[in-house]
């Protein structure tokens, strides 16, 4: 088997999120910009001879890979509610290495059911990776838990954690080698998704400003710390030193 390679790692940053997995794709995208996040990422998908194989790394505790064919990433075709194909634009291709971690994710869940929250299993989706919590994802792909801030907390912003936020903000100024992402809740922008995840792309020491990258829209959005604190519900992820 041969690991994935340094360009296919950083395509990764900016792959397009076609299902309702923005947990997932965010999630990959966000290791992908730190170093020992691409380190992770090298290690735990490798090309095969018909496909990849894909290293979940905790598993209730334990290691186990799962090998995806060729044959079924392309069997994994995206369709609207109604199960009719939905034809995906030329020049923005469903990225292989993420098509390839879905069907992981589909086979781990279908393996070990309680590794989909039961909150996730609530809105009708078409695949069961679909709908999942990026810190449940995260954990088991890298083996580390992430650090997560109101995540799991039924309030709807960061109001109410805006110490933590805030210590994890400024110290993201100072450390660009990150892995985060932040999730959105309901209707409090018409810029921002509902119950969305976005990857933090980068943090504007000078203004106080946070830039999400929305795998879905294939756009960044910014926020000052406030509008982040009071916007978004949650932020989960790792500073690269976590990752070691």
């Amino acid at each position: 088997m041969k690991p994935i390679s340094i360009n296919e790692i950083q395509n990764l940053k900016h792959a397009v999120q076609y299902f309702q997995d923005c947990y997932l794709v965010s999630s990959i995208g966000a290791l992908a910009k730190s170093e020992n996040g691409r380190k992770i990422l090298a290690q735990n998908i490798a090309h095969t001879k018909d496909g990849y194989c894909v290293k979940f790394r905790n598993i209730d505790g334990k290691s186990k890979d799962f090998f995806v064919s060729q044959k079924e990433t392309e069997d994994l075709i995206y369709m609207d509610k109604y199960l009719n194909p939905i034809q995906i634009p030329a020049d923005k291709p469903h990225n292989p290495i993420i098509k390839a971690i879905e069907v992981a994710m589909s086979k781990l869940l279908t393996e070990t059911p309680s590794k989909k929250p039961w909150i996730c299993r609530f809105p009708k989706c078409n695949e069961n990776f679909e709908f999942n919590k990026p810190s449940n994802f995260l954990e088991m792909f890298t083996g580390k838990k992430p650090i997560s801030i109101n995540e799991n907390n039924l309030r709807l912003s960061l109001k109410g954690k805006k110490e933590e936020s805030m210590d994890i903000f400024n110290k993201l100024k100072d450390t660009p080698d990150n892995s985060f992402v932040m999730g959105s809740s309901f209707g409090f922008d018409a810029g921002i998704s509902n119950t969305h995840c976005y990857r933090v792309e980068n943090v504007n020491p000078q203004y106080n400003t946070i830039d999400l990258f929305d795998h879905r829209l294939l756009r960044t959005i910014t926020l000052t710390f406030d509008e982040a604190i009071k916007k978004m519900k949650f932020i989960v992820g790792y500073f690269d030193k976590d990752l070691k």
